[in-house]
C-alpha cells in the first residue's frame, strides 16, 4: 500500500508527537516548543565545544554528554527516534550556536582532537550528508536575519523556502525523521543562523553603530 502523506491535524509520522500543520512555516509550533528542556542541552553543549576550542581538552567530553542529552530528549519529546538522524542535525545545531562565541576570531578550528562528534573528521555531518542542504540553510538565516530589519518583503518568503528546500533534501537522504520535523529542525537552525548573523553586526560595547 502506499505511503500517504498526514494531513493538517494528523501525527507526522506512526508514534510521532509532531502534529501536521498548515500554513506559513514560521508561524507554526517551533522545535523550541515540542523540547524546550534539548535547546538548553544544544547551547551549553556549544559553550563546551567552545571551552574546547580555546584550549580546554576536557570540555569536548563534556560537550558530548550534553549532545547526547540533546539528542534524548528530542528524541522523547517529539516522538521520533531515528539515530542517524539526530545525530547529523543535533551536531549541526551545536556546531551553528558555537560559531556566535568564535565570531570575534579570525578562525574557530578544533585542536588536535580525541575521536568525536564535534569535530571535522567526523563522517556523519549535515553538511556531508547534503551540502546544498546546509547551503540553503545559511542562506535561509540570511534572510531571517534581513527581514528583522524589513530590508525587503520578499525575504520572509525565501527564508521558508530555503527552509523547506532544505528539510526536503535532507529527508530524502535521512528519512528516519518525518518531512514536517525535518521542516522543524530546519526553522531552528535557521533562526540560530540569524540570530548568529544579528550578534556579528551588532556594534562592539562603547562604540557608534
Amino acid at each position: 500500500m502506499p505511503y500517504l502523506s498526514p494531513e493538517p491535524g494528523e501525527p507526522a509520522a506512526p508514534g510521532s508527537r509532531i502534529v501536521v500543520e498548515a500554513g506559513d512555516i514560521l508561524m507554526r509550533r517551533g522545535l523550541t516548543d515540542h523540547a524546550p528542556a534539548a535547546q538548553v542541552h544544544v547551547i551549553e553543549a556549544a559553550k563546551a565545544l567552545e571551552d574546547f576550542r580555546l584550549g580546554h581538552g576536557t570540555a569536548l567530553e563534556r560537550a558530548e554528554v550534553l549532545l547526547d542529552r540533546a539528542i534524548a530528549t528530542f528524541q522523547e519529546r517529539t516522538g521520533e527516534h531515528d539515530e542517524a538522524a539526530w545525530q547529523a542535525a543535533a551536531v549541526y545545531m551545536v556546531e551553528l550556536w558555537a560559531t556566535r562565541y568564535s565570531g570575534a576570531r579570525p578562525t574557530a578550528f578544533d585542536p588536535a582532537p580525541p575521536p568525536s562528534r564535534l569535530t571535522p573528521a567526523h563522517p556523519l555531518r549535515l553538511e556531508t550528508v547534503s551540502r546544498e542542504a546546509h547551503d540553503l540553510l545559511l542562506g535561509a538565516g540570511r534572510s531571517l536575519e534581513r527581514r528583522a530589519r524589513d530590508l525587503d518583503s520578499m525575504d520572509v518568503v525565501r527564508a521558508q523556502h530555503g527552509m523547506h528546500e532544505a528539510a526536503r533534501l535532507l529527508h530524502d537522504q535521512l528519512d528516519g525523521l518525518s518531512m514536517p520535523l525535518w521542516v522543524l529542525i530546519c526553522r531552528f537552525c535557521a533562526e540560530i543562523q540569524a540570530e548568529n548573523l544579528r550578534i556579528l553586526k551588532a556594534p562592539v560595547p562603547g562604540t557608534t553603530a
